[in-house]
């Protein structure tokens, strides 16, 4: 671990905890710690800030197809019961095709360097990470949308999201890594977009000089860190409609668990097209019978 990661460490451990006094609020407390942990990882960052500063932009490329990509890397079949249950709700919903790579046909739609491919086989790069390399690359060479095989789709998706060359929900200081800008389960850009090119160029330029992740979200702290220095980037992203990712999150970590009510499922659905699950949980893997999460895993 080099010097300025410790000091990255040191810095959020002392500021975003040791002197995050535990009697104010917990909003305010998190709130804190999530600014602490951004500033300092974005200054560690920004050595990579002059490889992204001034990009070109691509010449006309021709449109492909709208689809939307999904990843799990162990394929379709092998996936838990909720990601089985969240991509029968995308080909419900979605008038999209939905393509679902695995570990051996992403090699069919894209190509990543090698030195990223040699650390993700080493296991350098974790599975989530990978993932997150992988869904930028894929719609800067293809276009179309990306959603995480824990999105539950339940409307199709807004003209507001498609009609935009990109589209990506903001963090709004209510869910867990919500000092990271962005919320990367779920972003649209159509095929060479420049303000992809840009956060793909600086998502593979830290993993050529680095072999962990200096924070958890560090690929969305990459892209404020590309829409701060890169002036092109930051007019197209003042562009993008601003939406926060509340509405996205409003349905699982509260509900889960409770008895199923369809009333309730659609007064909360209503808010967004698709409500952000997961699958590590005891709710997840277990549902109790007739909850929330038991009901949609059947639909």
């Amino acid at each position: 671990m080099n010097i300025q990661r410790i000091k990255t460490y040191l810095r959020i451990a002392l500021y975003g905890h040791v002197l995050n006094w535990p009697w104010l609020p917990e909003m305010e407390r998190r709130r804190r710690r999530g600014e602490v942990t951004r500033n300092a990882v974005l200054d560690y960052l920004q050595r990579y800030a002059p490889f992204i500063a001034d990009i070109p932009e691509d010449g006309p490329s021709d449109p492909e197809p709208e689809r939307i990509f999904s990843i799990w890397l162990q394929g379709e079949d092998n996936a838990p019961d909720i990601v089985k249950a969240c991509y029968r709700s995308i080909r419900r919903c979605c008038s999209q095709e939905l393509v679902i790579l695995d570990a051996e046909t992403l090699s069919r739609w894209i190509e990543l360097p090698d030195y990223i491919m040699h650390k993700w086989r080493e296991g350098r790069i974790r599975p989530a990470h990978f993932t997150d390399i992988c869904r930028t690359e894929l719609l800067y060479r293809h276009g179309g949308v990306w959603m995480d095989a824990t999105d539950f789709a339940t409307a199709p998706i807004p003209d507001y999201v498609m009609g935009e060359d990109f589209f990506i929900f903001r963090s709004d200081g209510t869910q867990s890594g919500s000092y990271a800008f962005v919320q990367n389960c779920f972003f649209r850009a159509r095929k060479g977009n420049y303000l992809l090119k840009a956060w793909n160029t600086a998502i593979q330029t830290y993993w050529k000089y680095e072999d962990s992740t200096v924070d958890y979200f560090v690929h969305q702290l990459l892209f404020g860190l590309t829409v701060g220095c890169n002036p092109r980037a930051r007019a197209l992203y003042e562009k993008v409609p601003v939406r926060a990712q509340g509405a996205t999150h409003a349905l699982w970590w509260d509900y889960r668990d409770r008895p199923f009510c369809r009333e309730e499922f659609d007064r909360v659905t209503a808010g967004s097209f698709f409500q952000k699950t997961e699958y590590k949980s005891r709710s997840a893997a277990s549902p109790v019978p007739g909850s929330f999460s038991d009901v949609m895993q059947k639909m």
